[in-house]
């Protein structure tokens, strides 16, 4: 059975989509049979896995029309994904309000589950029909933040929307942990969010700030506008190690 683990929080410009297309490759390399889905309607994970919108089922086909997600799985040199649709963006209000609308996802991926060890969701920044439908069927979340006043806002922001699912509808779901990306080292104008701030907010949320960093490298941005692994593009890059020691650091905690 997969263990299904979301990539999120409220803001954009996090991290989310580097996270989840790193750890994909990362946990690949280690064997793992991974499924990323992108849910995001922008579909930067989907440019990057090279899968193709145009004559092929995409997540859109799933949340509308209720396609299985066996037949939307693409199969690219990248790995497996669920490409995304710009058609997303109307999901809001094209998925009928009723008693299925936080169920789409979940009832269309029975029976792929045990095809995969990990399951990634790339989640769209902001409170919608397409994180309420992950946060309805995942395990885990794992939360980038930035180390700055935004991205502790998103962080807020997404903790006080999670408790609405796990209110009634997935009590069983938990954050992993939050990672901060984009770290610029120890500046002076962060410290005291990095030192204080940070771990108070994650330490009354119940879950724990990861010892990873995730520091930036323009080799990041190179290797997806390539459609290339990060860690075959550039593997002595500062984002690619740091990746690789998270993945590391998941598997120490026994998380994946």
């Amino acid at each position: 059975m997969a263990t299904k683990i979301a990539i999120a929080n409220m803001k954009g410009g996090i991290g989310k989509t580097t996270t989840a297309l790193c750890l994909a490759d990362e946990l690949q390399k280690k064997g793992k049979r991974v499924l990323l889905v992108d849910m995001d309607p922008q579909g930067s994970a989907t440019s990057v896995y090279g899968a193709v919108i145009d004559g092929e089922t995409t997540m859109a086909d799933l949340m509308y029309d209720d396609v299985p997600a066996k037949d939307c799985i693409q199969h690219t040199k990248l790995g497996d994904i669920i490409a995304s649709d710009q058609l997303l963006m109307e999901a809001d209000t094209k998925v009928p309000v009723n008693a299925d609308r936080f169920y789409h996802l979940s009832d269309a991926c029975v029976g792929i589950e045990d095809q995969y060890d990990i399951v990634l969701f790339d989640c769209p920044p902001g409170n919608g029909i397409m994180l309420g439908n992950v946060l309805s069927y995942a395990n885990s979340v794992i939360m980038p933040i930035t180390c700055d006043r935004f991205g502790i806002q998103g962080m807020q922001e997404f903790v006080d929307v999670m408790s609405q699912y796990t209110k009634r509808i997935n009590p069983a779901l938990k954050i992993l942990g939050v990672l901060i990306t984009k770290y610029k080292g120890r500046l002076s104008l962060t410290k005291e969010l990095e030192d204080e701030l940070i771990p108070s907010i994650v330490e009354k949320m119940g879950t724990k700030l990861y010892k990873t960093k995730i520091r930036e490298s323009v080799k990041c941005q190179e290797s997806q506008a390539l459609n290339m692994r990060l860690s075959e593009y550039a593997p002595k890059s500062t984002t690619a190690e740091d990746y690789e020691a998270f993945v590391n650091e998941l598997y120490e905690n026994g998380e994946v």
